[in-house]
């Protein structure tokens, strides 16, 4: 009886050095993780406001590698001396980059709204064609991201002359949307497989449609 309580006693007094140690762990995991997704754009925010020089020779800490310096961004008429001035370089600046805005979001969205459609029907469905059954669909979408893209450049650039979509905002979207399209069923294929059938049928016993199961 004595051993068994000096063994309870020995873990108990264990425990907490135990769970100090794991917590320790996983909170410097998640630090060093953290680090590793944010250096990225630290680097990037710095770097807008070094000179050649310190980009060269690879500074990393204002005020201690380099001063900062709005050099770079007197350039494109976004410094406090310069923003309220007329810049044509500024205009253009501003013209890409919504450019990017707008196509990197009408992409993402269109994507993410396709895809979800698409991997739903993937994984509340069974399909047969010829051979073809779920799985095979699924990585057949999958495969897509093996063609070159250098493949689609030049049927690409027929068809949207065709159809005049060359140098539009539209013609982007589309095509970055078929670019990403394959990874976002696949994604969203492993989301929906994770979620248990019960609970849409649970859903739909309650009265909701299939778009309301599937949004909620």
């Amino acid at each position: 009886m004595s051993v068994q309580t000096t063994e309870y006693v020995a873990s108990e007094i264990r425990s907490p050095a135990s769970f100090l140690a794991s917590r320790v762990f996983i909170y410097g995991a998640l630090a060093f993780w953290a680090f590793i997704c944010l250096f990225p754009i630290y680097w990037t925010v710095t770097t807008s406001f070094k000179t050649a020089v310190d980009v060269t020779q690879g500074h990393l800490i204002p005020f201690v590698d380099f001063q900062p310096d709005w050099k770079g961004w007197r350039s494109l008429g976004l410094s406090p001396d310069s923003i309220f001035q007329t810049s044509t370089v500024r205009e253009e600046f501003l013209k890409r980059f919504m450019n990017s805005v707008i196509t990197s979001v009408g992409a993402s969205s269109l994507a993410i709204v396709i895809g979800s459609l698409a991997a739903y029907g993937l994984t509340r469905y069974r399909y047969h064609f010829a051979w073809f059954k779920n799985e095979d669909i699924s990585f057949f979408f999958l495969s897509q991201l093996i063609l070159p893209p250098v493949v689609l450049a030049l049927p690409f650039l027929v068809l949207y002359r065709e159809v005049g979509l060359l140098d539009t905002r539209i013609g982007l979207i589309l095509l970055y949307t078929l670019m990403v399209l394959p990874i976002v069923i696949w994604i969203m294929r492993d989301q929906f497989n994770s979620i248990p059938v019960e609970l849409e049928e649970a859903a739909l016993v309650d009265g909701l449609s299939i778009w309301g199961a599937f949004f909620r």
